[in-house]
């Protein structure tokens, strides 16, 4: 009775426009078109993009920012190279997910609190375990900004001046993709500006006047795969304001014939969405439609709840039934309840647990007049272990109604092996 789905297709235009331009950059040397290099006035840095939206800051061969000051330089590099680029600090490669990740968002978190409470001294120790344990934080977050600002309260002038002018030169955003559920935090990255001009008025002899908003309370958060047990979309797992996703999927209906159809999923508010899916297999067509619930999520991400009502209906033209084909005009309306929670008791590692309840079950079975068949779908429990890789892709093993199965997880799809029956399950639960 099960159904399994084999195949996902997000739909999205801006977020296949970004991969392109981080598989560029990332690429390493190469070759771009000059005429979509733009001045920003705002972070006053040039860019590289054909729109604003997915605009790229950029960087010279020594990975400084990109400004009035070397633009000319710059460019000479270009020329020089072929109008090959050569940095290669442009795109942050944050898609596998690290134990490392969590371990420096502590560490920015209490240099963060330490600022607050005026502990200046503490900074520069916090800061620099950071950058070792991730040396590439002064190209995407703000750290040199706060050395420099410890460094000022200090009466530190000269030191003060050499990290703020590093912030200058280096960063590109107040919070490193690296700090996971802080994306979009500092939103048109205000902020980040706003700690730019300061640096730049204190490096030139001004006196800045300190921005109260520079140093917002910091929580540690925890990556939690899309879709997993307990939790709904991840935002970091898809393009910026991304809402809803949209899956086509491939299957097998209630007699093992090959299936299509498709799934849409919505986040409607903070609590409620909903997931409507259709499939068909020309013998059985089904609809659905699933509410799933967030009963509560951790602001730390590390637990979450989820109940999900749904409702499916399916007409029946043909079954098959021990290689006997019968024909059939059935129709069944079928209902319950998924109950789901996960727990990070680490980073990368969670506890996953679900139960499904169906009205139609192994003790409730529906009849199907014409032909007095009874059907009916399992109720299931699953109790798994998930290890995060990357973004939206993690390793499973755990128990399914029973019997022991290990395999991969990948924002509601499931392919993994029972060691038990000796069989490939094949499943995608969006709810």
């Amino acid at each position: 009775m099960d159904k399994p789905y084999k195949w996902k297709l997000i739909n999205s235009v801006k977020l296949a426009t970004q991969l392109f331009l981080a598989v560029f950059f990332l690429s390493g040397c190469a070759t771009f078109n000059p005429a979509l290099i733009n001045y920003n006035e705002n972070k006053q840095l040039y860019e590289y993009g054909a729109g604003p939206e997915n605009a790229i800051p950029l960087r010279n061969q020594n990975n400084e920012l990109v400004t009035v000051s070397n633009y000319d330089s710059f460019t000479e590099e270009l020329e020089k190279n072929d109008n090959k680029y050569q940095s290669t600090k442009t795109v942050e490669n944050a898609n596998s997910i690290k134990s490392v990740d969590h371990r420096i968002a502590t560490l920015y978190a209490e240099s963060v609190d330490a600022l607050n409470q005026k502990q200046y001294d503490e900074i520069t120790s916090l800061t620099n375990k950071l950058r070792s344990d991730y040396p590439d934080a002064v190209y995407f977050s703000d750290v040199a900004f706060l050395d420099g600002y410890a460094q000022e309260m200090l009466g530190n002038k000269e030191q003060a001046k050499l990290r703020y002018q590093n912030f200058v030169n280096y960063s590109n955003g107040k919070y490193t993709e690296r700090f996971r559920g802080h994306r979009g935090d500092d939103h048109g990255d205000n902020t980040w500006i706003r700690e730019r001009s300061y640096a730049m008025d204190y490096i030139s002899g001004g006196s800045p006047q300190t921005d109260e908003d520079f140093f917002p309370d910091f929580t540690p958060k925890y990556y939690y795969n899309s879709l997993r047990p307990g939790f709904g979309l991840n935002p970091e797992d898809y393009d910026e304001n991304t809402k809803h996703i949209l899956m086509f999927v491939f299957g097998l209906d209630l007699s093992d014939n090959f299936s299509a159809g498709i799934q849409y999923y919505r986040q409607l508010s903070k609590y409620f969405d909903i997931n409507p899916r259709y499939m068909s297999s020309g013998s059985v067509n089904e609809v659905g439609l699933a509410i799933p619930i967030r009963l509560y999520q951790a602001e730390n991400n590390s637990l979450a709840f989820k109940i999900s009502p749904f409702l499916n209906y399916s007409y029946i033209k043909e079954l098959t039934i021990d290689d006997v084909t019968l024909e059939t005009k059935g129709k069944m309306l079928d209902f319950g309840v998924k109950a789901s929670a996960g727990y990070y008791f680490a980073p990368k590692l969670s506890l996953g647990a679900s139960y499904i309840y169906h009205r139609y079950n192994e003790e409730n079975t529906y009849l199907l007049d014409d032909q007095n068949i009874e059907v009916w779908y399992f109720n299931e429990y699953d109790i798994s272990l998930y290890y995060d890789l990357f973004k939206g892709f993690s390793l499973k093993t755990g128990i399914k109604a029973g019997d022991f199965v290990a395999g991969i997880y990948w924002s509601g799809w499931e392919i993994s092996y029972d060691f038990n029956q000796n069989k490939m399950v094949f499943r995608i639960d969006m709810f």
